[in-house]
């Protein structure tokens, strides 16, 4: 790497110079890194930790959206190829990995492509001026300098550093037109075909609000229908089991509460008393991936999601933000050991649970659990264009398409709170949807604020246009667009890319920006 001195900064201070610098080992991160090496710049990549991979070497081994053909291409499709060769899988939706399969490839595809990855260095500072970022400064202390910055990251940090427009929450359904945005109807919980209503009380003594609600419920109540919110989708981590491969039993944590664990007691009495089956894999999920490891994600009601922390977590410091991962990594070790312990837990749900354990062959610096916390949406840029859910179920066509988004409009839990003394949630239901366009502008700030930032995760979209885009795979393409128009950023100045040369660059790399053939179904 090329040392300059910083012009703006001590004489003596030394910046690590590049053409494009990549903040977030996410898979968009690596991809975007990978694309513009392969444009012969010099890259540096920036990751807060001490590993690459994101998500997808942290859990979430089974792709979120199915990689079909003429819907993803490039590094994402010959990524997904190359797992499917490794394992031998042959479903038809969905390609699955192990999560230290996918950060040992992507460590070595970086090498490969001569990535200067810089493990680590969190964003501290950034100094910008006449719409130009000049530099950062990470936690370590060391200053970079770079034509074009990309800001991979979930929580979208550089970009807020960088003072550009941004939104934390979701928008009302006036603001953009859209039919699902804004707050919702509350509601209590519903199982079955049938719809049955399980009605939970809320407080700490049952029938008694002056005991105090139960972890996890809010006294909000029911907010103004269609009204923008700072409501944030609920955490959790995509935690990693096995029942026939080596793995370490659940423990009961150090700091185990059976309070945290009293609404889904309550909820699982309900599920009893109202005469419907729990299924032994009520905590575990059924979904093997490779090597009889499973992919545990939440389900809809009182499972491994956290509630009502993502607001708090995007706008703390890292001190804060390690404790919120520490509260949720607790409630996921907690829920287990709930799981196989509490008698008001079904005797074969204890017994199925009690056979599985966290993999061993995983995450062996962190106690076997995942690192990267699931963070299903932060900060979002309001850039040159947003996307909306408008656009996704139009299918709006775009002149500056870069590349395809295919997933549900999906959004996990919002509220948890009390409806006539009953926990009720407010969260809607899925919506699909076909493929559709994603434009390059959406990765762009408005071109009065900055010129050479590219954002392909925490893009300029709305909160229910996000809840379908924020799917590893359309990161991938997202990422690999950036990098690509990084690249070809005269001068640094990624507000004035060539989109025809874009286009005709992503395409030679295998990107897909037009969908050509009948839409597939959503299958989820």
């Amino acid at each position: 790497m090329a040392f300059l001195y910083c012009s703006s900064g001590p004489a003596w201070a030394l910046c690590n110079s590049s053409n494009v610098l990549v903040y977030g080992g996410t898979p968009a991160g690596i991809m975007a890194a990978i694309q513009a090496a392969n444009l012969r710049k010099k890259v540096t990549l920036l990751e807060p930790t001490a590993h690459v991979g994101g998500m997808m070497a942290n859990g979430l081994t089974k792709t979120d959206a199915s990689p079909r053909k003429n819907v993803y291409g490039g590094l994402a499709a010959a990524f997904f190829t190359r797992a499917r060769n490794h394992y031998q899988t042959a479903d038809p939706i969905r390609i699955y990995f192990e999560s230290h399969w996918a950060e040992e490839t992507f460590s070595n595809d970086l090498s490969h492509a001569g990535v200067d990855v810089r493990y680590k260095q969190g964003i501290a500072t950034l100094v910008s001026s006449d719409r130009i970022i000049k530099r950062v400064t990470t936690t370590s202390g060391e200053q970079y300098c770079a034509d074009v910055f990309i800001d991979a990251s979930y929580e979208g940090d550089l970009m807020a550093k960088s003072g550009v427009s941004t939104i934390l929450g979701r928008e009302s359904s006036s603001q953009y037109g859209e039919s699902a945005a804004g707050v919702k109807q509350i509601n209590y919980p519903s199982v079955g075909p049938d719809h049955v209503e399980i009605k939970i009380d809320p407080y700490v003594q049952p029938g008694d609000p002056r005991s105090g609600l139960l972890p996890g419920v809010v006294d909000v109540g029911q907010k103004p229908i269609g009204s923008a919110d700072m409501s944030l989708m609920a955490f959790n981590y995509r935690f990693c089991i096995t029942r026939t491969g080596p793995k370490i039993p659940f423990a009961r944590p150090s700091s185990y509460d059976p309070m945290r664990y009293e609404t889904t007691a309550r909820f699982l009495i309900g599920l009893q008393s109202a005469g419907i089956g729990i299924s032994p894999a009520h905590f575990t999920g059924g979904d093997v991936t490779v090597n009889d490891q499973q992919d545990v994600n939440s389900t809809r009601y009182f499972s491994t999601n956290v509630w009502h922390l993502g607001y708090s977590y995007v706008m703390g410091s890292e001190a804060e933000r390690n404790a919120i991962r520490e509260v949720i990594r607790n409630h996921i070790l907690g829920l287990m050991w709930f799981a196989v312990t509490d008698q008001r837990v079904p005797a074969h749900v204890r017994e199925h649970t009690a056979q599985y354990g966290l993999c061993a062959n995983e995450f062996r610096d962190n106690g076997h659990f995942p690192r990267q916390i699931y963070v299903r949406q932060a900060r979002r840029l309001v850039g040159e264009v947003v996307l909306t859910q408008n656009d996704l179920q139009n299918k709006t066509t775009f002149p500056d398409s870069i590349g395809l988004g295919y997933y549900p409009m999906d959004e996990h839990g919002m509220i948890r709170t009390v409806k006539n003394g009953y926990i009720a949630d407010e969260s809607r239901k899925s919506i699909g949807v076909g493929p559709y366009q994603i434009p390059y502008r959406a990765m762009l700030p408005k071109k009065e604020q900055i010129v050479n930032l590219i954002v392909p995760v925490a893009l300029s979209a709305s909160h229910v246009a996000y809840t379908s885009v924020r799917v590893e795979p359309t990161y991938m393409v997202l990422g690999q667009a950036a990098g690509a128009a990084a690249a070809l950023a005269s001068n640094g100045d990624a507000a004035h890319v060539d989109i025809a040369k874009l286009k005709q660059t992503l395409a030679a790399a295998g990107q897909i920006v037009e969908y050509r053939g009948k839409a597939p179904k959503v299958r989820h």
